[in-house]
This record gives structure tokens, sequence and C-alpha cells, in this order.
């Protein structure tokens, strides 16, 4: 199994136990975990005491239908993304999962071949946005150590100022930086380089 950070956890709801089993058994991979339950309020019931990156959810089930089950899953976990699949698809069922926020909506019967390509685009999204938060969090650190340095008066070469405004411009480049935090952080550095001087 791969590190922790590379694992995605996958909630399956779905009324059908040969169905269920199905997915459960196509969905499981090396760097993902997959859990199944059968109706809605078992699924909601998982989703308090675990964390989970991805639900798939069929639209009808006995207690709790998908579409309720996607409004409850979403107030617990608004970073949740939900793939609700149905046999009763309708423009309007379609609409109301989507405006709930759904990340996708499948219609049955479905090849598995489908269902496979909108669960690995829903895992490349995650595991992008975890990357995001991890370079986020470095980009904050690297700022806190900047200000700390400025504020405890150490000192730094040209080279080094330079290769910092060169970082920091690949940086806004790459999209890590909004064009406001590039500003004040090149602000920071022009001013810590007239401060050394």
């Amino acid at each position: 199994m791969k590190e922790e950070k590379d694992l995605i956890r996958i909630l399956i709801a779905e009324d059908e136990r040969p169905f269920r089993v199905l997915l459960s058994e196509e969905l499981e991979g090396e760097n993902r975990l997959v859990k199944a339950v059968a109706d809605g309020l078992e699924a909601l019931e998982l989703l308090k005491k675990e964390d989970f990156d991805l639900l798939i959810t069929d639209l009808k089930m006995p207690q709790m239908g998908g579409i309720e089950l996607l409004k409850e899953a979403k107030k617990l976990r608004p970073e949740l993304l939900v793939i609700v699949i149905t046999g009763y698809a309708s423009l309007e069922t379609a609409i109301s999962a989507l405006k709930e926020g759904a990340y996708d909506y499948i219609r049955k019967p479905f090849s598995l071949e489908e269902l496979k390509v909108s669960v690995n685009n829903a895992c490349t999204r995650i595991l992008l946005e975890r990357e995001n938060k991890r370079l986020l969090e470095d980009l904050k650190r690297a700022y806190r150590r900047l200000k700390e340095e400025i504020s405890e008066k150490k000192t730094s070469g040209p080279r080094s100022l330079l290769d910092e405004l060169e970082r920091l411009a690949r940086l806004r480049r790459e999209g890590f930086l909004d064009e406001k935090e590039f500003e004040a952080i090149k602000q920071i550095l022009i001013e810590r380089a007239n401060y050394v001087r």
C-alpha cells in the first residue's frame, strides 16, 4: 500500500448487493481503500466516523436516497467528491444532483470503464488538491521564515536575493501565487535588500 498521503478513501452506497460487491472489487486498488454500505443512512453514519475522499451513491435507495445523502454528506464534509449513479435518470435529477454539489452523474446502464474514468478523474483531482495544499503550506512556511529573517536583521548577498526573486517569479508563473501575494512578497524582498545595504 502507498503512503497515507496518496491513499484515496472511497465509500460506496448501493442497495443492490451484487452491484455493490462488483463496484468494490473493481475500484479497489493499490492506493485506494474502498468501503461499501447498503443504504444512505449507513453511509452517513460512516461519514461521521471516518474520513472519505470520494462517495459513490445510488440515487434510489431505501431509508435515504442519493440526493439526500449528497446534501447531508456535503454538510459534514464540504470537500468530499460525490458521484451519483442511477437507473432512474432524468434531466431534473441530474440538475438537482449537480446543484447540490455532485462531482459527476452517471446513468445506468453504464460500462464499468465509464465509471472507472469518472473515479480516476476524481482521484486525480483529490491528489492534485492535496499536493496544492502541501505546496501552499510550504509557501506559507517559507514566507514566515522570510519575515523572521527580516525581523532578525539577517543579511544575505545580492546573489541569494536574485535567486529568491527568480523563485518567486516561477511560483507566480506556475499559479501558486496570485498577483497580490506575488507583489507583497516581492516588496518584502526588495525592502530587505535595501535594508541590508
